[in-house]
């Protein structure tokens, strides 16, 4: 256990069982406030955030498991939903798993049919990360892990360094910031791909209340694959006025509007607890995805997994850009360093008074 007896913030360390035979640490940074996020080494994931709802009762805001055993079963790898993981090192879809760089073309590893998809069968989220820093002071208490990623892993070019800070504020704001360096030009695509789930019990989030800053979208094909094309978005996917998620199915490359990087570009909120999360980013796009194709798994003690069951906000560059002529490149420079921030904000309704 290793924290600061006079900070507001702290961290603790214990064990979280085995992945493949090895020990995995779980990190737990909290505040004086009640709220608690949890990291493991493995796949850089975060297990677990607990937030205090309108009534102080502590509301698990992230679909996750209790043991690290959980994230290696053979039905979990399966259908790896990636709860919680770190993702790279290019998030989202590569059509036909090869693109150019450097009048080259670059073959990488098909795990989606013909494409490639999240970083591969082995991406960031199936990788141990090493623990290289910890902070806690009165103001937040962090945790920096890094992952090295050798040269022609999945196909991709370069001896990669990559670093995650996931810090915890003392006002419920949970920072994730991304650095990597490669000593070769390489595509780089990185977010955190967290479920989250405010509600009391373990029902869908098609109560919630969503909302979203961004109008545009990338369009795609019937393989999710972009066209090369950014559109407005249709009625069911304008969440520019807050309503209900209900039953629409979101999978969604949403296109940032330009300077909003210290804006809030999108918030959910739950009305039985009153609790609410926005987002931060200084990425160019947002993925929202309601979990349509998320696996059922029952679980006693956390909310179960089904479809529906909560919502993704995940950051990053624009998707397939490697093939898309049209829009930003994902490419990192040799020598160069990448860098991405996400911030969750969470909130919570005032506890109303009791009038006898």
């Amino acid at each position: 256990m290793k924290q600061n007896k006079q900070s507001l913030c702290t961290i603790d360390t214990q064990p979280f069982g085995l992945i493949d035979g090895e020990s995995t640490t779980l990190w737990t940074l909290a505040n004086s406030d009640g709220m608690q996020v949890s990291i493991m080494d493995f796949g850089a994931i975060i297990t677990s955030i607990v937030m205090p709802d309108r009534d102080n009762k502590p509301i698990e805001c992230v679909l996750g498991f209790d043991s690290a055993e959980d994230y290696a079963s053979t039905s979990y790898r399966s259908n790896n939903p990636h709860l919680g993981a770190v993702i790279g090192r290019h998030a989202g879809r590569i059509s036909h798993a090869r693109a150019p760089l450097n009048q080259e073309l670059i073959q990488l590893t098909p795990n989606l049919g013909e494409h490639h998809m999240h970083g591969g069968y082995t991406g960031f989220d199936q990788k141990w990360w090493t623990v290289s820093a910890t902070h806690a002071d009165e103001q937040e208490a962090s945790v920096t892990l890094q992952l090295f990623s050798a040269d022609g892993e999945e196909g991709y070019p370069g001896n990669l360094n990559v670093q995650v800070c996931y810090t915890l504020t003392a006002n419920n704001e949970l920072n994730v910031d991304f650095s990597a360096q490669s000593d070769r030009d390489t595509f780089i695509n990185l977010t955190q791909h967290s479920y989250f789930n405010l509600a009391l019990h373990e029902n869908t989030v098609s109560e919630h209340q969503l909302w979203l800053l961004p109008q545009e979208i990338i369009v795609t094909d019937k393989d999710m694959m972009p066209t090369g094309a950014i559109t407005k978005a249709s009625a069911a996917l304008d969440f520019h006025s807050a309503r209900p998620i209900a039953n629409s199915v979101i999978d969604t490359a949403y296109v940032l509007p330009p300077h909003s990087a210290n804006s809030i570009i999108a918030r959910i909120s739950a009305p039985d607890t009153g609790l609410s999360m926005a987002v931060k980013t200084d990425a160019p796009v947002v993925v929202v995805y309601n979990a349509q194709h998320l696996p059922e798994q029952q679980l006693l003690k956390r909310k179960s997994l089904r479809p529906f069951a909560a919502i993704c906000f995940e950051p990053q560059g624009y998707t397939d850009a490697p093939n898309q002529p049209a829009f930003p490149n994902n490419i990192l420079r040799a020598g160069a360093t990448f860098k991405q921030h996400i911030a969750y904000i969470f909130s919570r309704d005032p506890i109303q008074p009791v009038i006898s």
